[in-house]
């Protein structure tokens, strides 16, 4: 029996030494405690590690045990004002950036590099008070670079404005977000944005 015990003791020994780690959206979140992730993906690596991709997700490194903030819930009430994104690219295809939209956690669309001007109006995605908006740029390069300029651009203006015919003014810009040719790899960037 003591045999055996021992036998144990050297077999799970190992188990606890090798303990992988937990990463969120490439963050690792060791120590993080009761955190639910909706709609997320979940990777074990051959070391064990744990990685998470959950969009509207975020975890700040270098800190003991980092803060995860999940979406915030859309506030309450429907905007009294209309809201609009509009996309602008100096050269349709050049940038090789494919962006996803997320509203308060919501997928929205997908655009893509190759797409030429799109106008999107996301009042209906928006309430009265803090909105998220996250955007996940992923460079999509095939088979080759087109260009590593900077002036081949991927833009994106998100804002307060009206319709005057075919036409989309921007009264008031709350997003301002570009990536260029020059960059290289992918990003998640988010913006909070107060909408009346």
């Amino acid at each position: 029996m003591r045999q055996l015990l021992g036998l144990a003791a050297v077999w799970l020994a190992p188990l606890s030494v090798s303990a992988g780690s937990v990463y969120l959206n490439g963050v690792n979140i060791d120590g993080v405690t009761n955190k639910v992730f909706e709609n997320c993906r979940v990777q074990i690596d051959g070391a064990g590690n744990v990685h998470i991709t959950a969009k509207g997700y975020t975890a700040q490194p270098g800190t003991e045990q980092p803060p995860v903030t999940p979406a915030p819930e859309a506030p309450a009430g429907p905007p009294t004002r209309r809201y609009w994104l509009v996309t602008e690219k100096a050269a349709p295809g050049m940038a090789q950036y494919d962006i996803d939209l997320f509203v308060n956690a919501k997928w929205v669309r997908k655009f893509l590099d190759a797409e030429e001007h799109v106008i999107l109006e996301l009042t209906s995605y928006l309430r009265t008070g803090k909105n998220k908006v996250h955007f996940v740029a992923k460079k999509n390069v095939g088979s080759a670079r087109r260009s590593a300029s900077p002036q081949h651009y991927f833009r994106i203006i998100v804002g307060e404005g009206n319709t005057g015919g075919r036409n989309v003014m921007i009264n008031r810009k709350l997003i301002d977000y570009k990536r260029t040719a020059l960059e290289t790899k992918d990003f998640q960037d988010e913006f909070i944005i107060d909408v009346q």
